[in-house]
């Protein structure tokens, strides 16, 4: 079968990932042996938990800001060790571990966790999968299906910017064979997982939590900053909606679009808006904005609106924090597994026209009614989705997992 340089030029962005990850996985399964910490907390009891997630989360004292991972982990950690067992800690790389002495195995995707599936003789350990994503298959589904809509609009496949699911179907087997299943994210999350699966004892959902790093100016002007949109993410670009809101603000230059974020290693995207960006006098790219930054506040304020259009998250953190210290109103995708429609705008389809009617809707909103519901937005997140309140969910979780399991 001969291979069409035009297919070469689609399926290249996908091998280019798939070869990195591959890369990646290789050089740290060969330094997986330095990645085992044994007893984190120093307590030596004789009931164990193996945590299958980041042991840079014990590195240091004050732990970054920039992603949630190294805190979810200590926060693991410390549910654990109040349960009364002592925490080793793994890479999810790590292979060929002794699993007999656990009496817990926890952990999100990776060779670690799904090695503990191995046959083996005597007693089984309990197993935890805490998943920090949508269903597989409903993801791949997501991000493929917004492609196709891209292309649909531009006659372009960017194939480069979608979010597929790391370590091939190892997500989809470890939802299906562990013991039970905690997933990051408010109800909506499970609805993929229940509809594959038929044993909803299993599944827990955990909302996500913001990082509480600025308080926003009680005084906002709404009148002056009413159409300015602001779009905060990470990579995956096309899965996450940026091209919506570039296409928006190119077509309605009465708003201003600020762009944080947004990966530059995502050639294929930039190659193509970058002209559009660059003759758009309304857009304004920021690049990563560290979050404990003025200009992250500074950011904050000057916006009325976030815009979200991400097909798949799982508790979508970036959100959280902007709301969580700022007064905006959220226009955002059902996609993000957040429970935010009595405070915000959410848009059932990741459609241009969908949320092009959205914002435009919200646009003509009152500054003293944008400002209501922008302060409510961030009410709502500042007091249910704090770090304190994602913790205890997390150890009711866990111990209604283990007293459910000690009755059988």
């Amino acid at each position: 079968m001969k291979i069409s340089p035009s297919q070469i030029s689609r399926l290249w962005p996908i091998a280019k990932r798939r070869a990195a990850a591959a890369i990646v996985g290789w050089v740290q399964r060969l330094f997986s042996d330095e990645k085992l910490l044994k007893d984190v907390f120093k307590r030596g009891r004789t009931r164990r938990v193996l945590l299958c997630h980041l042991p840079e989360a014990f590195a240091s004292e004050r732990l970054p800001k920039y992603h949630s991972n190294l805190t979810e982990c200590l926060v693991a950690a410390r549910c654990f060790d109040a349960l009364g067992y002592s925490v080793d800690c793994t890479s999810r790389a790590n292979e060929g571990l002794d699993y007999a002495p656990y009496d817990i195995i926890y952990g999100i995707n990776g060779n670690a966790f799904f090695g503990s599936f191995a046959p083996r003789r005597g007693r089984e350990p309990l197993r935890i999968f805490y998943s920090v994503g949508a269903q597989m298959s409903y993801n791949f589904e997501a991000t493929a299906r917004r492609n196709r809509s891209f292309h649909e609009r531009h006659g372009l496949w960017l194939l480069g910017s979608n979010r597929y699911v790391p370590g091939g179907g190892m997500n989809y087997y470890e939802a299906h064979f562990a013991d039970a299943v905690i997933c990051l994210g408010d109800r909506a999350i499970l609805e993929p997982f229940l509809a594959d699966d038929a044993r909803p004892e299993r599944y827990r959902c955990l909302p996500a939590f913001y990082f509480a790093v600025a308080e926003p100016d009680e005084k906002k002007d709404f009148e002056r900053c009413a159409k300015s949109i602001l779009w905060f993410g990470s990579m995956g670009l096309l899965h996450k909606g940026l091209d919506i809101a570039i296409d928006f603000a190119a077509k309605h230059p009465d708003y201003t679009l600020h762009i944080c974020g947004g990966s530059s290693s995502e050639r294929d995207f930039w190659r193509y808006y970058k002209p559009i960006v660059d003759e758009a006098r309304n857009i304004r790219v920021h690049g990563f904005v560290d979050i404990e930054s003025p200009s992250f506040a500074a950011l904050l304020d000057e916006c009325a609106i976030l815009l979200n259009p991400s097909v798949s998250e799982s508790g979508a953190v970036a959100v959280l924090n902007v709301l969580g210290n700022g007064a905006l109103l959220p226009v955002y995708s059902s996609g993000t597994a957040l429970d935010l429609s009595d405070v915000g705008v959410e848009v059932p389809r990741v459609v241009y026209e969908d949320f092009e009617r959205a914002l435009l809707d919200v646009g003509s909103l009152s500054p003293e009614e944008l400002s209501r519901r922008a302060w409510a937005a961030h009410k709502k997140v500042r007091e249910g989705y704090t770090l304190q309140r994602y913790e205890q969910n997390l150890y009711n979780h866990i111990k209604e997992i283990i007293d459910k399991k000690d009755k059988k």
